[in-house]
Formats: structure tokens, C-alpha cells, sequence
């Protein structure tokens, strides 16, 4: 007999960093549903996500989702760029936001 699947909430990274299905760009593979690729954070296209590009985005992204009518569940606990920005040099690589996404996803149990 088959033991159901036990339901995960969905953590905060996912939502805040969730809007459209995440396409290959810039030969980094998509991330899954919902979840943004770096390009979608890079604004200015220059290799790195710096502190103002990620809110920015981050607050576009809410507004399009609140658009969408989209349930904003957890936003109080969404990471703020420090927790991305795992060697504190003031930007986000594209392996630092790869390894925040694996940590999204390991958290949600893909």
C-alpha cells in the first residue's frame, strides 16, 4: 500500500523568485516551473545581480504576479540579497543565484 505524498509548503525563495516558466538563456538550463532564470535579475545584462537590480526586479515580479491575482503566501519570509549573495561581495554570480535556486528546489523536495 502506497504511503500519499506528504504536502510541502512552498518556501518564501520560491515565491518571490517565481513568475513564468524559466527558460534556458545564456547556457544556464531553466530551473523548473515558476522559477526565474539569472537574466530575468540581471537588468542591465552585465553578468552579475547587484543589490538594486534584484529588488527592482524582485518588485516587478510581485506587482505582476498581484496583477494575476496571484496568493503572495510567505513574502514576509522572502530572502533578502544577503542570503543570495553568499561571498558578500556586493553582487550575485550566476553560480551564487544556481546555488540559491538548488536550494529552493532541495527545500521543496524536487
Amino acid at each position: 500500500m502506497r504511503t500519499p505524498a506528504r504536502k510541502v509548503p512552498l518556501p518564501a525563495c520560491l515565491i518571490i523568485l517565481a513568475a513564468t516558466i524559466a527558460t534556458a538563456q545564456d547556457g544556464q538550463q531553466g530551473m523548473g516551473k515558476n522559477m526565474p532564470s539569472f537574466a530575468d535579475f540581471d537588468l542591465n545584462n552585465d553578468g552579475v545581480i547587484t543589490e538594486t537590480e534584484f529588488y527592482e526586479a524582485r518588485a516587478a515580479r510581485i506587482k505582476d504576479h498581484t496583477q494575476e491575482g496571484r496568493k503572495m503566501k510567505n513574502l514576509a519570509n522572502a530572502p533578502a540579497f544577503d542570503d543570495i549573495d553568499t561571498d558578500d561581495d556586493g553582487s550575485v554570480s550566476p553560480d551564487e543565484f544556481g546555488a540559491h535556486q538548488a536550494r529552493c528546489r532541495k527545500n521543496r523536495g524536487q
